[in-house]
């Protein structure tokens, strides 16, 4: 589905993954779960393209619902694959990490369907991406849509959001997701504590995105915004606010 000018987004009700067309060649921007594969591939043929024609894979964040299909890409044809150094490591299998823990919250409907999902998904069975080079904050990247990396840490210490300036289209990530991934409240929200690295930090990763000049944005789990990113960002604040105080009371009863 288009969902920008030359931009589609793929992967299901839970994830969130995009192609960026430039000129006859596309940039894969995160990667989906490793299941996702024929949705690419369905994706692709629909525009009268092949694997081969993705030029680049952008990797938001370590995490495997970002991850999965890209070493499968890079294999398939030539694409180069990058994410920041912060996340380099897990992402090639020179380090590992823990899981979130899904059974704090897994009580949850929501929390519960997206578990299963991603295990049915192929989200334990990771590939390392083998050739993987790196992106700094505030590099304006020489692959199709030419999308600047914005630095914002917190859900992951080398999360990066990118934006196609000349297009006014953010792609956020998990810096700001339009879904509350605990109870599928739709809009703006910041991801529940249990997936973050760092809580506080992902909400004052906020200010890296707020003044960016776009008019929508893109994802990693949610339905696109289409009301401008400082309202996204007021909205992911208050509801990052209201949802401390509630914790704070309850952690003082």
């Amino acid at each position: 589905m288009e969902v920008a000018s030359g931009v589609r987004r793929l992967g299901s009700r839970y994830t969130n993954f995009y192609l960026i067309e430039d000129r006859g060649k596309l940039t894969l921007l995160d990667a989906g779960l490793p299941g996702y594969w024929p949705h690419l591939i369905a994706e692709l043929e629909s525009m009268g393209m092949r694997v081969g024609s993705i030029d680049a894979v952008l990797i938001t964040h370590h995490h495997p619902d970002h991850v999965g299909v890209a070493e499968r890409v890079r294999r398939a044809g030539s694409a180069r694959v990058y994410a920041h150094a912060s996340d380099s490591p897990l992402i090639t299998g020179e380090q590992s990490s823990p899981p979130p823990n899904f059974f704090a919250q897994i009580w949850r409907p929501l929390v519960f369907r997206y578990f299963v999902h991603s295990v049915m998904a192929g989200a334990a069975r990771r590939t390392p991406v083998a050739h993987l080079q790196t992106f700094a904050d505030g590099e304006v990247l020489d692959v199709p849509g030419r999308p600047r990396v914005i630095h914002v840490p917190g859900h992951t210490s080398g999360q990066c959001a990118l934006v196609l300036e000349s297009r006014r289209v953010l792609f956020s990530a998990d810096a700001l997701v339009t879904i509350d991934l605990l109870n599928g409240r739709p809009g703006p929200n910041v991801p529940p504590d249990f997936v973050n690295d760092d809580s506080r930090q992902v909400v004052e990763s906020l200010l890296a995105i707020e003044q960016v000049e776009a008019d929508v944005v893109l994802p990693g789990h949610g339905k696109p915004w289409r009301s401008g990113v400082r309202e996204a960002v007021r909205l992911a604040r208050q509801r990052a606010s209201a949802g401390a105080s509630v914790a704070l009371r309850s952690a003082t009863t």
